[in-house]
Formats: C-alpha cells, structure tokens, sequence
C-alpha cells in the first residue's frame, strides 16, 4: 500500500505558512487596536508603542497575506496545466537509463524535513527542468528576519532613546540570530537544483552553466544517464516542547539513485501530493521509475 497513512497528506493546505502569518497580524493589529491598554501592560514599552501606532498597518498587512494566498492558490491549476503541456511537448527521444538499481538504501537521506512544501517543479523549458524554492518557504525564512529585524531593531531603538544601551544589548542580539538564522536558510534553499539535457547533467547550485566541465564545480552533480531511479521515501518527525509535550508529521524525501548505487537527495518536504506530481514529471524526463516503498 502507497504511504502517506490516511489524513497525512496536506492537499488542502496550500499554503500554511502564509495563512498563518496573515491571519497573526491581523490578531495582532485587531489587538493593538482595540485593546491598546492590554499591549501596553503585556509588552514592553516601545514595542508595544509601536504595535499600536501601527495598527491598521499590521491589519492592512495581514489582510494582503490573506488576499495573496487566495491568488496563489488559483494560480496553482494553471502553472499545472503549464507544466503538463511543456512535458508533452518534450522530445519524445528521452533518455532511457538502463536497468534499475536493486540494492538501494531505504534509510533517509536527509534527516528531519518540514511540514510544508518547501520546493517545487518548474519546466525551464522542454530540455531543461529546475527544482526552485517555494514561496511558503520564502515566506518562512523572511518571517525568521522580519521578526529579529523588528523585535532588535525595536529594543535597539529604545536602548538609544533611554541611553541605556547594555540593557538592550541582548534583545538586540537575539534578533540578530533571527535574522541570520533566516537568512542562512533562505541562502541554502535558493540552490537551484536543474536538470539539464543540453549540457547532459544535474547539479544543485548555480542556475547558469555554460559548458559541462562547469558541472564539477557544483556542490552537487551527476550525469543524467548516471540516474537509474528516483526514490521517493517518508520520515517520522516528532519534535518536543520545553513543557514536555510532542507534535509529529510525516516528511518525504525525493531521491536520485545513481548507477553506482549513491543518492543524492532533490526534495525534501511535507506535501506528498505535489512531492509525488514532481517525482512522476522528473521520472518522464529522465526515463527512469520512481521507486515507492508501502
């Protein structure tokens, strides 16, 4: 029987990151709002000064998440119908890789996993496809800086005003960790990962290659006709709270298996639906299976 297990699949969820981040700033600008004097009494002075000066700001915001998300998710059948139509009208010479592999390893290639879909599919052209960042994984990383940006930037600005600079010393610096945290995140997530027929090769790193001896300059590489298999795998991720509770998910792994029996992982995410459409579009490109195991 195919995994995921009933009611772990996030079909309906395109795009939670999103959601959530729209529907916290509408709260939080409802909040400061309408309840000024209980922001005023929670936060600290000068953040909280500023959530509700900014108020229908953090509303306005908010609302746009939510309008954005709507859009995002009509355009969804349409980039599909794209995708399909760009596949369709590929060389119908593509390469056929030989046998598959029957040693393979089973165990994750790549530990943890979101719970999102971080990457997605893009047919560059008929010759040509790209794993891209997704924007839900944009917006994650861009709210780990906005965040530390905002909440440092806050304290900084206050520790100035009072001319007391130590005590805002290490807010200040715990936003900074945000913001490189995100950024650092952002950074590895935005390699590229194509595949190339033109040049005859996949890498993950810069989307412009010239010529294929620029392929081993890659972080990673293969030959396309190296490529025996995709495998497609999931994991069980349980994370723990600090109050002694636990929340689990199931991530799922999209590999390459190469004919010298290595692997080298393309995606790794939370929404199988959309893991498995990429995976079967790769599979066509390549000429290959994808490898699932119940």
């Amino acid at each position: 029987m195919p995994f995921p297990p009933p009611g772990s699949r996030r079909h309906s969820r395109s795009h939670p990151v999103l959601n959530a981040l729209g529907t916290l700033l509408l709260m939080a600008g409802f909040i400061a709002l309408f309840m000024p004097s209980l922001v005023l009494q929670v936060l600290p002075a000068g953040l909280a000064e500023l959530l509700v000066a900014q108020a229908k700001v953090l509303i306005g915001v908010g609302i746009g998440c939510q309008v954005l998300a709507v859009i995002t998710r009509a355009k969804k059948a349409r980039v599909e119908a794209e995708r399909v139509t760009a596949l369709q009208q590929a060389p119908p010479d593509a390469p056929q890789n030989g046998d598959t592999p029957t040693n393979i390893d089973w165990t994750p290639l790549k530990g943890g996993g979101a719970n999102f879909r971080t990457h997605h599919l893009v047919v560059a052209n008929p010759h040509r496809l790209e794993v891209r960042t997704s924007v839900q994984m944009i917006l994650f990383c861009g709210l780990f800086i906005a965040l530390g940006a905002g909440v440092g930037g806050v304290f900084i600005v206050s520790g100035l005003r009072s001319g007391d600079l130590v005590q805002a010393l290490m807010p200040g610096l715990i936003g900074l960790v945000f913001v490189l945290t995100g950024a650092l995140l952002l950074r590895s997530a935005s390699k590229r990962r194509v595949f190339d027929r033109t040049l005859g090769g996949y890498w993950r790193g810069s989307g412009k290659l010239s010529n294929p001896q620029a392929l081993a300059a890659q972080a990673e590489w293969a030959w396309l006709q190296d490529i025996k298999a995709l495998q497609l795998l999931q994991e069980r991720i349980t994370s723990r709270s600090s109050s002694g509770g636990s929340r689990s998910y199931w991530s799922y792994e999209l590999n390459l298996v190469l004919s010298d029996g290595r692997r080298l992982n393309v995606m790794d995410h939370g929404n199988y639906d959309r893991l498995r459409q990429d995976a079967d579009a790769i599979a066509q490109f390549l000429g290959v299976a994808v490898l699932e195991r119940g």
